[in-house]
């Protein structure tokens, strides 16, 4: 019996499509990626509160992550010190929010530690203007979607769906925009890697971009809702990501935002069966 070349693949997709559908039904779809081998060492993670993280590279190097130190309810009285710290060798801000970046904050961190500075284009320059002794690496990273190499440890800005203007008197202060919000990709010596998401809703980049192309160990995501991601959101976004390992964050600051971290830990165990949700408390260091 001839056929028709068109038939054949109409024939052919429809073969392609039962094979395809089958599978679905079975449930035969894998959505745990392969890791790279982590070298020696650990990391050092420190949640300050809020949105705020201290990470320790394998070599000692201090990464600050959206510091909120003075007024930050949850920041522990250890971290508002001056000194604290001992030394910074590079601060990272997502987006002008005040419960992110506080201007007297700023001015303290870079004064006492004098680290080098990253922070989305139109911030990096605001920074600048109200700093002007910032070591703004504005033309070494300066926007989403490029990485750079700190003595080390990789960076990498990425999308995140949020709002960005700064308030510059505290949170009846007047706004101004000071560009887009983004989040962070951080890949230490050993290879580890952390995506802190930084203030964000759900998005399409989480799966396609964060978690088939840069695959991170570990997933920092906000779950107060009200302004970002709730918990079960949050837990979907573990589903897309498919770290190891994910801390959440965001929560408990404000009276309006989610309190607990429970509901959050179920729904990444409906969500993302394989991924470790790790309830950390402000101040607790944890090492990986």
């Amino acid at each position: 019996m001839k056929v028709s070349r068109r038939q054949f693949f109409k024939g052919l997709g429809a073969t392609i499509g039962m094979v395809g559908l089958h599978s679905f039904l079975k449930g035969d779809i894998a959505y745990a990626k392969e890791k790279s081998p982590i070298g020696k060492g650990k990391v050092g993670i420190t949640w300050l509160g809020h949105g705020s993280f201290l990470f320790t590279s394998v070599k000692g190097r201090k990464i600050l992550f959206d510091p909120w130190i003075s007024t930050n309810p949850k920041c522990p009285v250890l971290y508002r010190k001056p000194g604290s710290f001992g030394s910074v060798d590079l601060i990272l801000w997502t987006h002008g929010h005040v419960d992110h970046f506080m201007l007297p904050d700023a001015k303290e961190l870079v004064a006492q530690y004098k680290p080098k500075v990253v922070a989305p284009w139109e911030l990096s320059f605001f920074i600048k203007s109200q700093i002007p002794e910032t070591n703004c690496q504005t033309f070494t990273l300066a926007n989403k979607g490029a990485t750079a190499d700190f003595d080390g440890i990789k960076i990498t800005m990425t999308e995140a769906f949020h709002s960005a203007g700064a308030q510059l008197t505290g949170f009846e202060g007047v706004n101004r925009f000071v560009g887009e919000a983004a989040g962070y990709i951080i890949e230490f010596e050993n290879g580890f890697t952390i995506y802190h998401s930084g203030d964000t809703s759900l998005m399409g980049d989480m799966k396609y971009v964060i978690g088939d192309y840069y695959k991170p160990d570990m997933a920092i995501l906000p779950i107060g809702g009200v302004f970002t991601m709730g918990p079960k959101e949050a837990a979907f976004a573990c589903k897309l990501i498919t770290p190891r390992y994910v801390i959440p964050e965001h929560y408990a600051t404000f009276p309006v935002l989610t309190q607990s971290a429970d509901e959050f830990v179920k729904e990444v165990k409906h969500y993302a069966p394989e991924t470790k949700a790790m309830v950390v408390t402000p101040g607790e260091e944890i090492r990986i």
